[in-house]
């Protein structure tokens, strides 16, 4: 049986990033590719071993079916599936012979509104769920309506998807971009996931990830830009403008 809310989801995740390369060209050294090109082999990667990941935590006698692979509805590990897709990035652009650090400074933005735009179809999946209130969408099967936290959480990874795509056209260094684009996610994912209806009074383990993950390139963004600054400092002392690339 063919799962049409994931089809639509999974097609918004990859079209609303195509039409917005139309207007964000990527950098010169990717003008050969396009989006679909460049994306494809990361994102299939990513729910595998995303799906693989679940599979383990949750059952790991599955691992090995088929079946029970495809059923991506039961769960997909999101920073295990991110982290392999980077590294699926990392060797197509050394194999290209283009720096990863470069192909991952400019695909950030687009992953980013790829998410974002997966977050916004949760209307065709299962609706959009949340807190409770006299506003808000009711979720096929319940008699309430709820904020559609999946939309609020798209509004905010597409805002940082916008300032993620200024910062990557600037001189400021690539590991700052990097780190600005995986704050703002996880840090979107972190906060959403509080008003997301779960199991059990404690975190769940996607949400536990999400804000460690969130803290962590925090931490990394606040080195980059400490480091690019005592650079500029010292280039500046010696005449010399610009922030480094790092």
């Amino acid at each position: 049986m063919i799962d049409y809310g994931l089809v639509v989801s999974m097609m918004a995740a990859i079209g609303i990033p195509s039409l917005a390369a139309l207007r964000w060209s990527l950098s010169t050294a990717e003008s050969e590719y396009g989006i679909v090109d460049l994306a494809i082999g990361p994102v299939l990667a990513g729910v595998v071993v995303g799906r693989l990941t679940t599979l383990a935590f949750d059952d790991p006698g599955s691992i090995g079916s088929l079946s029970d692979m495809l059923v991506v509805r039961s769960g997909v590990e999101f920073w295990p599936g991110v982290a392999a897709a980077a590294g699926v990035v990392a060797f197509s652009a050394r194999r290209d012979g283009v720096s990863p650090a470069d192909r991952m400074r400019a695909l950030a933005p687009f992953a980013m509104l790829g998410y974002a735009s997966y977050e916004a179809a949760c209307v065709f999946r299962d609706g959009c769920l949340g807190p409770v209130a006299a506003l808000g969408l009711r979720p096929p099967g319940l008699e309430v309506t709820m904020v559609p936290v999946g939309w609020l959480m798209a509004l905010v990874v597409t805002a940082g998807a916008v300032g993620v795509r200024r910062l990557a056209s600037t001189g400021i260094p690539t590991s700052a971009v990097l780190a600005t684009a995986i704050a703002v996610t996880a840090s979107a994912r972190s906060v959403g996931s509080i008003w997301l209806p779960h199991v059990g009074d404690g975190l769940t383990r996607q949400h536990l990830t999400s804000v460690i993950v969130a803290g962590c390139s925090i931490a990394w963004l606040a080195v980059a830009v400490v480091r690019a600054d005592d650079v500029d400092d010292d280039t500046r002392d010696r005449g010399i403008s610009g922030w480094p690339q790092t």
